[in-house]
């Protein structure tokens, strides 16, 4: 294997088998409904930005054009693209989905080599700004991942002026920037992708030489369990339930085996559920799986006007009936302290759940 993307990069580090299973038997994995839209919105923004349009009808019209090429709401589309903070960077003399390909080890004849498509980089007096798109929920620094460090790279490596890197969230426009030196992000990422592309072509060979695959590139469960279109390939391994866990070692491999293990109930459900639209409920002993139906009234803004007004007509006080819920706070933008100026109390209960963990 000569070329690594970031992502690819990526793969390899965080599951050896996922990224074995990808990239060397090159299974086939289901697109998801999260990366079509992702390409969707590259697509349009990388159009705009082209011919630098930053006027509503330009994005309506192409938003419509590339939703109906994608299967992809149009709606959607223009909600994450029409945004101030991608038409702010928006400048002629900027370089637009750039592919490149070019050696991680410049002096070394045989070095792997990086490739990637970086969205939008323009010089800007003493540095480049680099751009870099992101339509997913989960938000995070350009320092968390090696994505952008990789991108600085091969500009610094161009240019020789540091590189101002961007975060743009197109779900909540939020922007997170990060400045770019080789002391500050650039060599970091770039010794990491000579590590992992290295480790992965090592262990290729010794795969050639016979060895076995499945000791090389173990699968690794984690949270990507959860997204992985090959979750249900690892739960042939045996899985141990301890009767009490009790050390930190045995709580990580349970830990890990529950993300395993919910990443492949996903896609069995998918799968069954896909049966069930074709031919039917399947019945499982004195049950069975189905698509039943969930009513729930909706009630816009004018009915629920006429609801309140009804219950003050037969003398219930809608206080007793309507509550304020964490989406409707969400809505007014009160914080804690002005909660708590009303009258209103905090709650809490302790609930199990996977979450990020503090100071990572």
């Amino acid at each position: 294997m000569q070329v690594f993307s970031p992502s690819r990069l990526e793969k390899f580090d965080t599951c050896p088998a996922a990224g074995y299973r990808k990239y060397v038997l090159e299974l086939p994995e289901p697109s998801t409904a999260a990366a079509t839209i992702g390409k969707a919105a590259h697509a349009v923004i990388a159009r705009a930005a082209l011919e630098v349009r930053k006027d509503f009808e330009f994005f309506e019209s192409l938003c419509h054009a590339v939703g109906a090429a994608t299967e992809v709401d149009p709606g959607e589309l223009l909600r994450l693209t029409y945004r101030p903070e991608v038409l702010s960077f928006f400048a002629s003399g900027s370089w637009i989905e750039e592919h490149f390909q070019v050696p991680l080890d410049p002096g070394n004849p045989f070095s792997p080599e990086l490739q990637g498509y970086i969205d939008l980089w323009a010089p800007n007096g003493s540095e480049v700004f680099l751009v870099d798109w992101k339509s997913g929920y989960k938000e995070h620094s350009p320092t968390d991942k090696y994505q952008l460090g990789l991108y600085a790279w091969k500009l610094h490596q161009e240019t020789g002026l540091p590189v101002k890197g961007h975060l743009v969230f197109l779900r909540s426009g939020n922007v997170f920037d990060h400045v770019y030196t080789p002391g500050n992000g650039i060599e970091e990422a770039h010794a990491w992708a000579l590590e992992v592309a290295g480790g992965v072509r090592e262990r290729l060979y010794k795969v050639q030489q016979g060895g076995d695959p499945q000791g090389l590139f173990p699968a690794r469960p984690g949270p990507h369990c959860g997204y992985c279109g090959w979750a249900d390939h690892c739960t042939g391994e045996e899985i141990t339930v301890p009767g009490q866990v009790t050390a930190p070692e045995e709580a990580e491999t349970v830990a890990r085996d529950i993300l395993r293990l919910e990443g492949a109930l996903d896609i069995l459900k998918e799968r069954l559920r896909a049966y069930v639209e074709n031919n039917g409920p399947v019945v499982v002993d004195d049950k069975e799986f189905k698509l039943a139906p969930s009513k729930y009234w909706k009630w816009p803004q004018g009915a629920l006007a006429q609801a309140v007004a009804r219950m003050e007509q037969e003398g219930i006080d809608p206080l007793t009936v309507l509550s304020l819920t964490s989406t409707g706070l969400k809505k007014l933008r009160w914080d804690e302290e002005k909660c708590r100026e009303l009258g209103a109390t905090l709650a809490e209960t302790l609930q199990f759940k996977y979450v990020s963990a503090k100071g990572r």
